[in-house]
């Protein structure tokens, strides 16, 4: 299921990506709305693109933690956790600066106005959140890990 969600990711972003580029959006009854984060374009489409693969990076760690508690490993998934929430964080943080960070360059390069907008929204701030709790899980489960194998050499 999560690889499946990886491939529908990939489809979703290169629409989006299309979409931010040409302009265009399928007509029809259905209204697709890309949030560029302030970005036009090809550098909308540059910071959706990247925070997609980041996003995909990590449920592909998701995937192999969760192929492990499958085969029986469960106190081994720690390392696969942790990836799944470092490239989680990587893409919110991705998604705060990539825009400013490009509205900078363009400033710089005299193709856009002068000034970069950094705004962090409820969605980002809990995402943060949440990946920091990933975190402190990765570490309870190396410490459960840790007295699991305590426990074997006792017994």
């Amino acid at each position: 299921m999560t690889l499946a969600a990886v491939g529908l990711l990939v489809v979703g972003t290169a629409a989006a990506a299309w979409i931010l580029i040409t302009g265009r959006a399928p007509s029809g009854t259905v209204r697709i709305v890309v949030d560029s984060g302030g970005l036009a374009g090809s550098p909308a489409a540059v910071v959706l693109v990247a925070t997609a693969l980041l996003l995909a990076v990590a449920l592909c760690h998701l995937a192999g933690m969760l192929r492990k508690v499958e085969n029986g490993r469960p106190f081994e998934t720690a390392a696969g956790l942790r990836g799944f929430a470092f490239y989680l964080f990587l893409a919110v943080l991705a998604s705060i600066l990539l825009p400013p960070v490009i509205q900078l360059g363009l400033a710089a390069g005299g193709a856009g106005p002068r000034s970069a907008a950094l705004s962090i929204g409820g969605g980002e701030l809990l995402m943060m959140l949440v990946t920091g709790l990933l975190f402190l899980v990765a570490r309870l489960l190396d410490e459960a890990q840790r007295v699991d194998e305590d426990a074997r050499q006792i017994v």
